[in-house]
């Protein structure tokens, strides 16, 4: 089987703000903006797979790992099963608009991908209603041996996400 795949990675923050120093009226209107396509491939700014998963579930205090190396899903009624080599970009979404129910992004116990974090047992807060875009499009961060088990948390209520992983396959 054939595939292609072309990609876009955005982010965009915009302000408008103004301060009144005695009779003048200050304004900073500005934005900042990340917008990169990747096309089909495996190089530099390059991606040939991507996995998604929306409107799951986790309980307070329950996680679940996905494994980067065997990333499954059902797609046009079948299962297929995609290995990443490496990751250019990682979104994860917490839909939860009211509580206190955050996320937690690594952390795995055993075969940590910990690439954007730092270091093993690092992990990065995802509070309600918020998102987190990981990105590292010109070489991504590699998936191997001993890193393949990305995991989410959620902490003090239940937790509804969406995550949607940009890479590179692994070659069979």
């Amino acid at each position: 089987m054939s595939t292609n795949l072309r990609s876009t990675i955005q982010a965009q923050l915009g302000w408008t703000w103004r301060d009144s120093t005695g009779a003048n009226v200050v304004a900073n209107s500005n934005r900042l903006q990340l917008h990169q396509d990747l096309e089909d491939g495996t190089g530099t700014h390059q991606a040939d797979a991507v996995w998604d998963v929306v409107d799951q579930s986790l309980t307070a205090g329950s996680s679940t790992t996905f494994s980067l190396d065997a990333l499954a899903r059902d797609l046009f009624g079948d299962t297929i099963t995609i290995a990443l080599a490496k990751v250019k970009a990682v979104l994860v979404v917490n839909k939860n608009t009211s509580g206190s129910g955050h996320m937690l992004l690594g952390g795995a116990a055993s075969d940590e991908w910990y690439a954007p974090l730092g270091a093993a047992g690092d992990t990065l807060k995802i509070m309600p209603g918020a998102a987190v875009l990981l990105t590292c499009p010109q070489a991504g961060w590699d998936v191997s041996a001993g890193a393949t088990e990305l995991k989410l948390a959620a902490v003090g209520d239940d937790v509804t996400f969406d995550v949607a992983i940009i890479g590179v396959a692994a070659t069979s």
